[in-house]
């Protein structure tokens, strides 16, 4: 039987099933040490995604008599497929769990680690970039532009230093696209085009996962992080089909 299986008592699979009460030898963790495991591949885990998943569902820890979460290796590798199936393929949390059903059920085994299509945003892209301290000169070289176009686009607002003057690998990323539009055709007024029509996007985003981030529970502000993530991939994905089925149609094809 599969590790990531949880069978109820009385037979019954899937998210709603009971949680068999693990026999008196199994060794189980609390949500720290889990979190230590996890933390290792998966740096941007928190105590709060974990209960996040388990409030949807699809993880079902032991509970002790004062209400403690204990965990066993089958709860931690159902984690980490979970985290990775959300890494590598970016799937929504309906889809994770009715593929966690169908593995509960014996209809699919569980693939941790395949390849898969690179998504247009990842979780981990989503994600605040990790700290970092590039100078205006950092971001050229890494880029492999001048340092006149990072000031070209520090002043068109598409790239923005934090409160020091440093800038991030996102902003790397950014001026290394733009130098290559650039090289065909599309100059800075084009370039802060696409910057407001982002900005729009994601204030369209944000109108609708505001609301929930509000919430005082962690829960909710992980859902909405969540929301947020999945909202940002499908209207990323939904303009550029958008944006293509446009440029053929102008262009004739």
């Amino acid at each position: 039987m599969s590790a990531l299986r949880k069978t109820a008592p009385n037979g019954s699979i899937g998210k709603s099933a009971t949680r068999t009460v693990p026999v008196k030898h199994t060794k189980t963790m609390s949500i720290g040490v889990v979190l230590e495991r996890l933390n290792a591949e998966f740096p941007d885990v928190t105590v709060s995604k974990i209960r996040f998943l388990e409030s949807e569902g699809l993880i079902t820890p032991e509970r002790t008599a004062s209400g403690y979460r204990r965990f066993t290796e089958s709860d931690v590798e159902r984690l980490r497929y979970i985290l990775v199936t959300q890494r590598d393929n970016y799937l929504p949390l309906k889809v994770i769990r009715e593929q966690l059903e169908a593995m509960d059920n014996g209809s699919v085994t569980a693939i941790v680690g395949g390849a898969s299509a690179e998504p247009f945003v990842s979780p981990e892209k989503f994600q605040a970039p990790a700290i970092t301290r590039l100078t205006d000169s950092d971001v050229a070289e890494k880029a492999g532009v001048n340092v006149e176009l990072v000031v070209d686009l520090v002043n068109a607002r598409l790239i923005k230093p934090d409160a020091a003057g440093f800038f991030t690998n996102d902003d790397v990323a950014i001026a290394s696209t733009a130098a290559n539009l650039k090289s065909m055709g599309f100059d800075l007024r084009r370039l802060k085009s696409l910057g407001n029509a982002a900005a729009r996007q994601a204030d369209l985003i944000s109108q609708v996962a505001t609301p929930i981030a509000q919430g005082k529970s962690d829960v909710a502000r992980q859902q909405a992080e969540e929301m947020a993530q999945q909202m940002c991939s499908l209207v990323v994905s939904m303009h550029a089909s958008l944006v293509k089925n446009a440029t053929r149609e102008q262009l004739g094809y």
